[in-house]
């Protein structure tokens, strides 16, 4: 059928505010030929409601017939039962409703339609009149809906950097993919600066795929060296052969209580360990992780006398901190600026994208992410105070988003500077993009604080739980999740969109670079180039 052709397949027979409403269908609908999930219009007599499809039941009006079926091979039978005593209904959750009249946007449903209201799958037109069709201009086509390939479904890039966001779904569903795709949308809209905890070096070069002899072009490749700064923390890696980027140093006076609390797990530091902690940073204030794990073992015992340490205490921190020494990009330096020009970088507008290289351990990438962050938040912070004295729109602080992969492990409690960020840095213009597959172990008052959720398969009922943390009917949602394939498929709702959809991410391969307006990738593989052109 044509998609913007109307196919009417029931009429409104019951309907509940909270419990969705009831689509008799017509019989001459197949309802094998609809899905859970699925775009659909109630014309009521006001004006227009949008839904999407929940459920379905089947019914039957004479408990009889359940007793005793038609053979299988009476299809006159089954046919007129069909058309007489047996049904099928399916359910429909209302989100947005406009008046007939088209005087004003669509607007959240606040009540539901008539009696015998006729039920139509959604077509182009009303696809465009809920969700619009703008790829550019501040809006970003993140893929299509899963009944409509190539129907364009744009989120609006100013809403959904203004808000802290999450890409949930388990390994293999394609988290990566839609991260890469959102990442390519604001850099390329300029829509806010980004800095990138690439624990796993997926998005700063071009990464082979799951096909045999394809590729992804990474954020570099894409938009050149002036746009995107690639930093790692192992600049000695086999996979910066043909390419330098900036190594990043962290002297250990940046480290602090906070940090190791962070991953205290991944240190095995118990109860006594961390007590001795903050008596060695009582005593010896900044610094006083490397000049302890400095030290040789003969010297403990009158440096536990100094600060009034029990000695095994004392020996069993050394050890356990000692592992910190296998990390190179802990300096013994306290003038090393690299931390300094990666924020003075993201302030100036040039996103930064931090990669980890052979360092992919979780106590490398929190401990660093955790050192960053700090800085992050009080960087920001000071400058919106400045902003607030002067109201110069100069001083106004760039919008800021945080990319985080394994977000749980940073958001579970209630402390520690990501939680903070998910919760008080809005005003501050910092946001977070969190990337995981176990939404369960992220403190849910930090997920009920996300703007826009993009939700691929889950399997585990509590992470699915977790995901519609905060969210209004609920139940309706968690059904439609249990539908999606097992890659590039996801339901997305929230801030950045007017209502929820099914989609299926768009194709990350050269079409989709060519449509990106400020990429240089092209221009860098065309041998007449203007000579004219920086070399990035």
């Amino acid at each position: 059928m044509p998609i913007n052709e109307q196919q009417i397949i029931g009429q409104v027979t019951a309907a509940d505010s909270e419990r969705g409403v009831t689509v008799h269908l017509d019989p001459q609908i197949s309802v094998e030929g609809l899905s859970q999930g699925q775009f659909v219009v109630v014309d009521g007599r006001s004006g227009k409601f949008y839904g999407t499809i929940s459920g379905f039941k089947l019914g039957i009006t004479d408990a009889g017939i359940a007793m005793n079926p038609p053979a299988t091979t009476s299809s006159l039978v089954r046919d007129t039962l069909l058309r007489t005593a047996a049904y099928a209904d399916c359910t429909v959750q209302l989100s947005l409703a406009e008046p007939h009249d088209g005087g004003s946007a669509p607007m959240p449903a606040r009540t539901i339609p008539s009696h015998f209201s006729s039920v139509a799958i959604a077509k182009e037109d009303d696809f465009t009149s809920v969700f619009g069709n703008k790829d550019g201009g501040g809006y970003f086509v993140i893929g299509s809906p899963r009944d409509m390939p190539g129907l364009p479904i744009p989120i609006d890039l100013k809403k959904f950097v203004e808000r802290s966001n999450g890409i949930f779904g388990r390994s293999g569903t394609g988290k990566s993919m839609f991260t890469r795709l959102l990442l390519c949308g604001v850099i390329d809209a300029d829509s806010c600066v980004n800095l990138i905890f690439d624990m796993h070096n997926e998005y700063a070069l071009s990464k082979d795929t799951e096909q045999p002899g394809q590729s992804v072009k990474g954020l570099e490749e894409l938009f050149g060296s002036s746009r995107v700064l690639v930093c790692t923390l192992d600049p000695s890696s086999p996979r910066y052969r043909q390419f330098k980027p900036t190594s990043v140093f962290i002297p250990f006076s940046y480290l602090t209580m906070d940090d190791l609390l962070t991953v205290r797990d991944e240190l095995d530091l118990n109860d006594s360990a961390t007590s001795t902690a903050y008596l060695l940073e009582e005593h010896w204030h900044d610094g006083w992780i490397g000049q302890l794990i400095s030290m040789e073992s003969g010297a403990l015992k009158d440096a536990a006398s100094d600060v009034g340490a029990n000695e095994a205490s004392l020996k069993a921190l050394w050890r356990k901190l000692r592992q910190l020494k296998r990390f190179n990009f802990l300096s013994d330096s306290d003038h090393d600026s690299s931390i300094s020009r990666l924020l003075t970088e993201l302030q100036n507008g040039r996103n930064v994208v931090l990669e980890f290289g052979g360092y992919d351990t979780n106590l490398a990438y929190m401990l660093v992410a955790n050192v960053i962050t700090r800085r992050i938040y009080k960087g920001w912070k000071d400058q919106y105070e400045k902003f607030e004295r002067s109201r110069s729109e100069g001083d106004r602080p760039r919008q800021l988003m945080v990319t985080i992969e394994e977000a749980h492990k940073f958001l579970s409690g209630k402390s520690g500077i990501f939680s903070i960020i998910a919760r008080e840095m809005r005003k501050y213009y910092v946001t977070l993009l969190v990337i995981d597959q176990r939404p369960s172990s992220i403190d849910p008052d930090v997920i009920s604080q996300l703007g826009t959720r993009i939700t691929a398969l889950l399997s585990d009922q509590q992470d699915i739980d977790a995901v519609f943390t905060g969210v209004y009917g609920s139940s309706h949602f968690k059904q439609i999740l249990a539908t999606l394939d097992t890659r590039q498929e996801a339901l997305i709702f929230g801030h950045a969109l007017p209502m929820q959809v099914v989609i299926r991410a768009r194709d990350f391969n050269d079409e989709f670079c060519n449509s990106l307006k400020n990429v240089v990738w092209k221009r860098r593989h065309d041998p007449v180039q203007d000579k004219n052109e920086l070399n990035f």
